[in-house]
């Protein structure tokens, strides 16, 4: 309970008058304070019993699910069972999965009616988020206190991977295939072009090599399902921010926004998570079915308080997949403290499988290498940031020379930077 403002008149009223009763020589006026001293307890003593049976309920109106890093519109519904209009005053408090709103807010509930308090929430982690109590409290009917209630809106909300806000329709059904023509010896026609030295005589198109007056070679589909799985780092350092989210958030955004770009070439899907052990596993699967399995892995996931162990990642990646695969690993680029673990993991891994390492690279610490020096500190802190960088640069370098691409772009530019080097390899036939 917190006095309101009519409160803090009945005391200063009751200490004037008990000045006063004090220092007259009038017998009456010792005893006037007791007036609105007992005006002020017997209207708290009302507001108390009205208030503890007061019907005033918290719901909160939102969808189901929400995802990871997109605002998402919501709202707390006040029901007021009572036959006076009441002010609520409340913290919205969310669970640790959203970004904290920063006030407090005050909404005015009518008579036996409803209001809505509309917001905006930010998931920043995944899985279900059950939501706690909201602490409020209520001005009384007499304005002499406010009054505390714990409103629980008994919901919650499952926060999922982010999805491609232009969606993509997967080609083929849940376990059906349907080719990418590309040149090969397939026995479906892909194109005609102009004969090449080396080419079969049996390719030569006769009736097309007589309408043009050159000869023609036929090239036909050949199809092309890749293996992919994609390798995720929830180690303690995974709990670095990345613009609003945290890197884990952020590589299970790109991962799941992956999978449906893979669909578009029918190419086969998996997962693997990992921080000192194996936290998660999906062996590559094809279609809708391949994204449902990695979406749903995701949802259940978060940061782990423990280093991270490639190498033991890699042992459980060569177990799972039975192909050549492409093996895209999201994991920290900068962290000394594995380097020598990552570099044997691509060693377990490549041959035979493709490793594709990707992270992000913060622009924030190259700028302090190369800010101007303004303060006694800031050479050294420039020392220290191009320290940092040269490290990183050799560790990325090392990873090149033993087959591995490498993409290290900021948060904001590491999506596109993989799924540009997938196309790429994919172009090439690197897999």
């Amino acid at each position: 309970m917190h006095l309101a403002q009519r409160a803090y008149v009945l005391v200063l009223l009751t200490a004037v008058l008990g000045v006063a009763g004090i220092w007259s020589e009038e017998p009456a006026l010792g005893h006037l304070w007791q007036i609105p001293a007992a005006l002020l307890l017997l209207g708290l003593a009302l507001e108390g019993w009205f208030v503890a049976r007061l019907p005033l309920e918290a719901q909160l109106a939102s969808a189901p699910r929400a995802f990871l890093g997109r605002p998402q519109p919501a709202a707390f519904v006040f029901t007021n069972g009572s036959r006076r209009p009441l002010t609520v005053q409340y913290a919205p408090a969310v669970p640790s999965g959203f970004e904290p709103p920063a006030r407090v807010r005050r909404v005015e509930a009518p008579a036996r009616g409803t209001v809505r308090d509309a917001m905006t929430l930010l998931p920043v982690r995944l899985g279900p988020q059950p939501w706690p109590a909201l602490p409020a409290r209520v001005l009384g009917p007499l304005q002499l206190a406010w009054w505390t209630r714990a409103l629980d809106p008994r919901s919650g909300i499952v926060v999922a991977p982010d999805a491609l806000r232009a969606p993509v329709r997967p080609r083929g059904l849940v376990g059906g295939a349907r080719p990418r023509r590309v040149a090969g010896a397939g026995a479906e026609l892909h194109q005609l072009r102009d004969y090449a030295p080396g080419d079969p005589l049996a390719r030569i198109d006769w009736k097309a090599t007589a309408r043009a007056g050159t000869l023609v070679t036929r090239e036909f589909s050949e199809d092309q399902h890749l293996d992919i799985l994609i390798g995720i780092d929830a180690g303690r350092f995974s709990r670095v921010r990345a613009e609003r989210l945290d890197r884990f958030g952020l590589y299970a955004n790109l991962a799941a926004r992956f999978a449906e770009v893979v669909t578009q070439h029918d190419d086969r899907i998996g997962l693997i998570v990992y921080a000192d052990r194996v936290l998660a596993s999906c062996a590559p699967t094809r279609g809708l079915l391949g994204v449902m399995r990695l979406r749903r892995a995701l949802e259940q996931l978060s940061v782990q308080a423990a280093e991270s162990d490639p190498t033991a990642a890699a042992v459980s990646m060569r177990a799972l997949l039975k192909h050549r695969a492409l093996i895209v690993l999201l994991t920290d680029l900068d962290d000394a403290s594995v380097a020598e673990q990552l570099k044997r993991a691509v060693r377990l891994l490549a041959p035979p499988h493709l490793v594709l390492v990707a992270g992000v690279h913060s622009g924030e610490i190259a700028a302090l290498a190369r800010a101007e020096a303004r303060e006694w500190q800031d050479p050294w802190v420039a020392l220290a940031a191009a320290e940092h960088e040269a490290r990183g640069a050799a560790q990325r370098l090392l990873l090149q020379r033993l087959g591995a691409p490498v993409v290290a772009a900021p948060a904001e530019q590491l999506e596109q930077a993989v799924f540009s080097r997938y196309e790429a390899l994919r172009r090439r036939r690197r897999v």
